[in-house]
């Protein structure tokens, strides 16, 4: 339950980050914006673990560690930005809701679990209850849609797939060693395309609001958040910690009213009894363990 809680929690924060994002991208551009999120929190995680540990990866598994890292920490923020510059950020945030049921087809698929009806009805609920969250705010299709909806889908699968390969990496190296390694293979790859772009420019048009939500995408937004996440994945199953993708537009929405000013719809609300009850279906098995595991009187056996 902890690990569930911690994907919770990092990505109620990376629905944070796509409010701070908001408020550094129309002064640095999309692509720098990234590299400082992902340069800061590879910087942060670096300091933390370095001194707790050695950062150790075994010549035969640092392919796997550092592709992993690019496919969660490069390939995907692409996708997710490429995707929003063609589709609304409400039916972006639909499609990426696929992602717990493409998570746990491909976990079943190579034997990571196995399907369970109530993985799949969690699944299946969160999608309809973020759909029914943003459903006011999806508009009509036009000519882009299409490019939009695949930019998206390859997210997701690029998601799903990092979160079920993963696990094969977390069985050797801990969650503070592989994020130490792959953040900053991210990292590295988008200063290279940042670097093609010729976009350093825009470094100095960030206003001092706009460093301030850089340092919490680099602090709450970049480092905690995918520290969290790979924890997660070392303690439970792929399909559980992807499940929690679909509080980060919930959650987006409602800073987005606490911090823009956007409006709180019913629709919003009842959305997210949806996600959490969601939540509770998919991990219905484990919380009837713990609860049938606690003692029924303080100081009992």
């Amino acid at each position: 339950m902890l690990a569930v809680l911690a994907a919770c929690l990092s990505s109620t924060l990376g629905g944070s980050a796509i409010v701070a994002t908001r408020f550094v991208v129309p002064e640095a551009g999309v692509l720098p914006t990234i590299l400082l999120r992902f340069a800061g929190a590879s910087v942060l995680m670096l300091a933390f673990t370095l001194p707790r540990m050695p950062i150790r990866v075994a010549p035969r598994d640092a392919p796997l560690v550092v592709g992993l890292g690019l496919v969660q920490f490069a390939l995907f923020p692409w996708f997710f930005t490429m995707s929003l510059a063609h589709i609304p950020a409400a039916r972006a945030a639909l499609v990426l809701s696929t992602q717990p049921l493409f998570t746990l087809a491909f976990a079943a698929l190579v034997g990571r679990e196995r399907f369970t009806a109530t993985k799949v009805a969690g699944g299946v609920l969160a999608l309809f209850a973020v759909g029914f969250a943003l459903g006011d705010r999806i508009v009509g299709a036009n000519a882009e849609t299409w490019k939009g909806d695949v930019y998206m889908f390859g997210a997701v699968l690029s998601g799903s797939i990092y979160n079920v390969a993963s696990s094969y990496a977390l069985r050797k190296y801990r969650a503070m060693v592989a994020a130490s390694v792959m953040i900053p293979a991210g990292a590295v790859a988008i200063a290279l395309v940042v670097i093609v772009h010729g976009d350093w420019d825009a470094f100095t048009h960030i206003s001092m609001p706009g460093w301030i939500a850089v340092l919490y995408l680099t602090c709450f937004g970049g480092a905690v958040t995918f520290f969290l996440w790979i924890w997660a994945l070392e303690h439970t199953s792929p399909s559980r910690v992807a499940l929690a993708v679909t509080l980060n537009p919930v959650s987006a929405a409602f800073l987005g009213a606490v911090v823009l000013g956007e409006p709180v719809t019913w629709r919003l609300l009842v959305g997210l009894v949806g996600v959490i009850g969601a939540l509770v279906l998919a991990n219905w098995s484990v919380l009837r363990r713990a609860i049938s595991a606690r003692p029924d009187r303080p100081g009992s056996a």
